[in-house]
């Protein structure tokens, strides 16, 4: 497992973030580390908090961190819990906070994993092993909440039909290519990869509550963060954005925070072609107003 996960705007998350050499940062989503390896090169005497929900991707940072193991608290949680977190750790407060979301390389190239409609594996999308696993999920719905699903997290085509034939179905719905015949049979030509692509995206969204998640720990991470400071947050998806746009405005007509981009920033065309993963990050930067 040489490659986890391919970090994207990672030059632009060094410029923005403002590393102080006695602060404490926290990466809320540390995947392969590859931001939180690039922090921790540019800076000398910086602490980190590293959490994942995903045991693998701490498994594979804390055999990459080298000498700097010593600055660094891995932690296995999910950040929608980063108040109680923090607290355990008996820390009173950060420095700066980013957020890197979706899914990892490795979870998507996995078989077993059962996040890709390109590789046959159980389905169970589970970014947690305390996640509770899509076919399961999937025995327990109604059709009423498939279609909810289907619509509001994959905005896919004609969701009512689409719900209906997996509600059907849903015992006999154990690995990703049953799945994907099912998939196959409402939709065919140019438009099957990318309605495949938004019925995985809304499956795996409902399995791990991403979006639940995302607005707790959004909150959290805001009331955590120390005045003054920056928070980083990376979205791939208009659902995960609109949520995090919508949280940044709230708390910046409180005068809690000041936007710092008015505009997403994008990867650079440079970055796109050797990554064409990161083609739809968006980063949106936040500050902590200092009278908070």
């Amino acid at each position: 497992m040489d490659r986890f996960h391919e970090p994207v705007l990672v030059d632009e998350v060094i410029s923005w973030m403002e590393l102080r050499e006695d602060g404490i940062y926290c990466d809320c989503t540390v995947g392969g580390g590859g931001h939180l390896l690039m922090m921790l090169e540019k800076t000398h005497n910086t602490r980190f908090i590293g959490i994942d929900q995903d045991p693998d991707a701490l498994d594979f940072v804390r055999a990459n961190l080298g000498s700097f193991k010593e600055r660094v608290i891995l932690y296995e949680g999910n950040f929608a819990h980063l108040d109680r977190i923090i607290i355990e750790l008996n820390i009173k407060g950060l420095d700066g906070i980013l957020f890197d979301l979706g899914a990892s390389f490795h979870q998507l190239t996995t078989p077993e994993r059962g996040f890709s409609f390109n590789l046959d594996g159980r389905l169970l999308m589970q970014m947690s092993p305390e996640t509770v696993p899509l076919y399961r999920k999937l025995r327990a719905a109604n059709k009423e909440e498939i279609f909810c699903v289907l619509k509001n997290y994959g905005d896919v085509p004609d969701a009512r039909t689409l719900a209906g034939a997996i509600f059907e179905n849903r015992h006999k719905l154990n690995t990703t290519m049953d799945l994907r015949k099912l998939v196959e049979k409402r939709f065919s030509g140019r438009f099957l990869k990318k309605n495949l692509h938004r019925v995985f995206q809304a499956f795996r969204i409902w399995t791990n509550e991403e979006l639940k998640n995302l607005k707790e720990g959004l909150i959290k991470a805001v009331h955590l963060l120390f005045p003054g400071r920056r928070m980083i947050v990376i979205s791939y998806h208009s659902g995960e954005d609109r949520i995090v746009k919508n949280i940044f405005r709230d708390f910046e007509k409180q005068k809690i925070l000041r936007r710092l981009n008015k505009k997403v920033i994008r990867p650079r065309i440079e970055e796109i072609r050797k990554n064409p993963a990161a083609r739809s990050a968006r980063m949106r930067v936040v500050e902590k107003c200092a009278s908070c």
